[in-house]
């Protein structure tokens, strides 16, 4: 089963977001489930919920790593959550654990994932008109599409849910092609 990630912002106590922006991540979710594909998420409010409630109640799979240990600050369109207590560091599951992600809006939580995800040679799709750093990240790398010289993999970038689904399951087909840097496993990986 293809999983693709939806990244964006959450909200904090007092906070919401426009509503143009959750309505986005709520379609993205509902399009990641009628393509038969997974949903990952973050689990918690804002985008996330808004993606994960899409897809949810169109029978999908929805898998949140919460940044918490308490299970219960889950959203409660999860299927499945993993309460990491990992805080941020949660973002590395996030981004990694996903064949594709799509941004949707997004503060330096978002943009710390989607440079994870570029690192690790995972395929970005942006929503541009949704604010944040999904409005920003274009004019701020090189050439448009790369995060910097080495050329991993370039983002795409698209106006509206439909095409950020279509792109994020064409590009979750690509060969990943990240950093490459090696992780340590213990004396059971060698």
């Amino acid at each position: 089963m293809i999983a693709i990630g939806v990244i964006g912002r959450s909200w904090r106590e007092g906070e919401s977001l426009a509503p143009h922006i959750l309505e986005t991540a709520e379609a993205v979710g509902r399009g990641v489930a009628e393509a038969g594909a997974a949903l990952i998420s973050g689990g918690t409010g804002g985008v996330m919920e808004a993606a994960c409630k899409g897809a949810f109640e169109a029978g999908g799979l929805t898998v949140g790593f919460l940044p918490y240990a308490d299970r219960a600050k889950a959203n409660p369109y999860l299927t499945l959550a993993f309460p990491t207590g990992m805080g941020t560091i949660r973002n590395v599951l996030t981004a990694r654990c996903c064949d594709a992600i799509v941004m949707v809006g997004g503060g330096v939580g978002t943009l710390n994932e989607v440079t994870i995800a570029y690192d690790s040679g995972v395929p970005t799709v942006v929503i541009e008109g949704t604010t944040g750093w999904a409005d920003r990240l274009r004019s701020s790398i090189e050439d448009g599409q790369w995060l910097d010289d080495r050329h991993v993999t370039p983002l795409t970038f698209v106006s509206d849910p439909a095409s950020a689904v279509s792109a994020a399951l064409e590009r979750a087909r690509e060969p990943r092609h990240g950093s490459r840097l090696g992780a340590f496993t213990g004396w059971a990986g060698q």
